[in-house]
């Protein structure tokens, strides 16, 4: 992945962007909207009669983000006209992003758009290289910023585009963005019919559309400007090998009106607020009297995201998961009533982390605004507490109250839930039955399983390889230690700033404990840890310990700690498809299709991250059962695919 730079912008005299790095300017600075709606919108028909009836989101894709006045002006569209499809999809690539103050004063200048402009800039995501989604208009305007080269980044899309906006600095200008790369990734993501519009009629980039199955008119530019380009895909959809056949993922080709949900912590509740804002009625099915009851069930839980020196996919989930529900809990809670964004301290209490740290750092991946090294005494005063190590600081990051954050999800008019513990699942006909312990049964069209270190309790899924983790947290009586303390801070354990007047930290990670109940030992392994990262609260909680309260919990984790999300394969099918991988792990299946069980899905195995996974896991999976553009890469959809355990033992002869 590369580096991402944020763009150097020299201000004009009108107070309009100029991109120094490119020569170039961002927008008409007189007619800027002007020229968007007549180059891109009117250039690509966004009218009624170029779409289906029954079409409910239209998908841009966008070659240059810029500084947004595109998607501005289309939102507005979209949600002023009812001539167009109700919703939008809008992908937009920028390897050279704005910063957030140069977006908002670039903006400033078209003030028609100013409440849209306000929660772009809101939702603005730092600069640092993969994709963030940001959503508007009550999820109705999705916007997926790929912050990286625009062909690479355009490489790792899964889905399909209606129109193209090809707006990128000037050919000539920036020769390397209209390569033929990206008119191949445009081809593969198009389909009959699919529009694009340009402002230029440059040769290089006429003749590279019409190399991959565009039909390329010229037609008058806007104002002074001589010509534009215009067409629509017309060729053959280009043969696409995928790379490992084995994580094709199942055609979705209507969205459901109705889903099931098993499991009610985190990972059950995202995934049911994911399908219920999008109009799909769910029925969460939780097996005890209340929600969040077992590992979701935590006072408090740290917000934040532990990044690995160099670039990996586990950290491209981790990075994109955390942006993801601070915008989420930005949106659901903005008054802070469940969380709090005051910031997360990691500590470096060994030179081998410190190295690390400063490791990380050093690659340039992550911008200060994200995170920055601190000295202890600057962690201290950020802390209110003593600390006597250095480290890593997130000014964005916090704490969540994982129970109340799935109770509030939950409260969407579209979620009912039905307290009963499944005991098997089965597939009658066209739709999913689920039959229960107590003999109710209820019948799903798509059917999620979130139910952690249960989703392999079923027949269909009981090749899962899932392993409970245990963990206690400790929680000081109310009022008994000094509240100065400001932020999360996290060693090898960590603790939030006092809730109600207590604390709460922790927590252990025993892969062997079996024990349900609050331990002394566990107690005291806490305070040792809480005694390395904040010794004076250490201190206080000793005098205490005796007062101590504490709950205990099992994480669902993997063999690889990274989550299983998506179609349930046929476990039995997948070995005989792909049993060649036994002698020869490079084998070309050539059409070879994985079998998958009909509309069966899963989000499980979130380990002690689920603040910052399950919610844009949920997204994920929404996205592919309604058919959307995905919000992550392909290759890291990859790694989180459940099959992938079933690939790993066939090349390790395990199976």
């Amino acid at each position: 992945m590369h580096n991402i730079r944020n763009a150097l912008i020299r201000w004009c005299k009108d107070n309009s962007p100029h991109c120094a790095t490119f020569d170039d300017i961002y927008f008409n600075p007189g007619a800027g909207a002007d020229e968007s709606r007549y180059v891109f919108i009117d250039g690509n028909r966004l009218t009624a009669e170029s779409f289906p009836p029954d079409q409910q989101t239209l998908i841009i894709a966008e070659t240059g983000f810029g500084s947004g006045l595109n998607f501005l002006v289309t939102a507005k569209h979209i949600l002023d006209s009812s001539a167009v499809p109700p919703n939008l999809h809008y992908l937009s690539v920028e390897k050279h992003p704005l910063t957030k103050e140069d977006l908002l004063k670039a903006l400033s200048a078209w003030p028609e758009y100013s409440e849209l402009a306000a929660l772009l800039h809101t939702q603005y995501p730092p600069a640092a290289a993969g994709y963030h989604q940001l959503n508007f208009a009550e999820g109705r305007i999705k916007l997926t910023l790929m912050f990286g080269d625009a062909a690479e980044s355009f490489s790792r899309l899964e889905g399909q585009v209606d129109a193209w906006y090809l707006d990128g600095f000037a050919p000539a200008k920036n020769p390397d963005m209209w390569s033929p790369e990206l008119f191949q990734q445009m081809a593969r993501l198009s389909h009959p019919g699919t529009t694009f519009s340009t402002f230029t009629a440059a040769g290089v980039v006429r003749r590279g559309l019409k190399e991959v199955g565009f039909d390329v008119r010229k037609q008058k530019g806007f104002g002074r400007k001589r010509e534009m380009l215009v067409g629509s895909y017309v060729g053959p959809k280009p043969e696409h090998r995928e790379g490992k056949p084995w994580f094709k993922l199942p055609a979705s080709n209507t969205k459901p009106e109705a889903v099931t949900v098993i499991g009610g912590g985190l990972s059950g509740c995202s995934t049911a607020w994911s399908l219920a804002q999008r109009g799909i009625k769910v029925r969460l099915i939780e097996k005890e009297c209340e929600l969040a009851t077992a590992g979701s069930g935590n006072r408090q839980g740290a917000l934040y995201a532990k990044l690995p020196v160099s670039w990996t996919h586990q950290g491209e989930l981790h990075l994109t998961g955390f942006l993801h529900s601070v915008n989420l809990l930005n949106h659901l809670d903005p008054e802070h009533t469940l969380w709090s964004q005051c910031g997360v301290i990691q500590l470096a209490t060994t030179e081998k982390e410190q190295q690390r740290q400063q490791s990380m750092l050093a690659q340039g991946l992550y911008p200060d605004s994200l995170v920055s090294y601190r000295s202890a005494g600057e962690l201290s005063s950020i802390a209110g507490s003593r600390i006597e190590s250095p480290g890593l600081f997130f000014p964005d990051a916090g704490w969540v109250s994982p129970r109340d954050f799935c109770h509030q999800l939950t409260t969407h008019p579209d979620i009912e839930i039905a307290h009963a513990e499944v005991a098997s699942i089965s597939r009658q006909q066209e739709h999913w039955q689920i039959d229960t312990v107590t003999d109710q049964s209820f019948a799903a069209s798509h059917l999620i399983i979130c139910n952690a270190e249960l989703a392999n309790r079923f027949e269909q899924t009981a090749h899962l390889p899932l392993k409970p983790i245990r963990g206690q947290v400790s929680i000081t009586p109310e009022s008994a230690i000094d509240p100065s303390l400001q932020t999360v801070v996290c060693g090898e354990g960590y603790i939030s700033p006092a809730q109600e007047g207590r604390f709460c930290f922790g927590a252990t990670f025993d892969l062997k404990g079996k024990e349900r109940n609050v331990t002394l030992e566990d107690h005291q392994h806490n305070i040792s840890k809480l005694s390395e990262a904040l010794p004076d609260i250490a201190a206080q909680v000793s005098d205490v310990q005796d007062q101590l309260e504490g709950r205990t919990a099992f994480r669902c984790s993997t063999p690889d700690y990274m989550p299983m999300v998506g179609p349930a394969p046929v476990a039995d099918a997948f070995i005989e498809t792909f049993a060649q991988l036994r002698k020869d792990r490079k084998w070309q299946f050539g059409n070879a299709i994985p079998e998958h069980h009909p509309n069966l899905y899963i989000n499980t195995g979130h380990g002690s991250k689920g603040l910052i996974t399950c919610p844009i896991s949920a997204e994920l999976l929404a996205g592919m059962i309604c058919n959307e553009p995905l919000l992550l890469p392909k290759p890291v959809i990859d790694t989180l695919n459940p099959a992938r355990f079933i690939i790993k033992n066939l090349i390790r002869q395990a199976i």
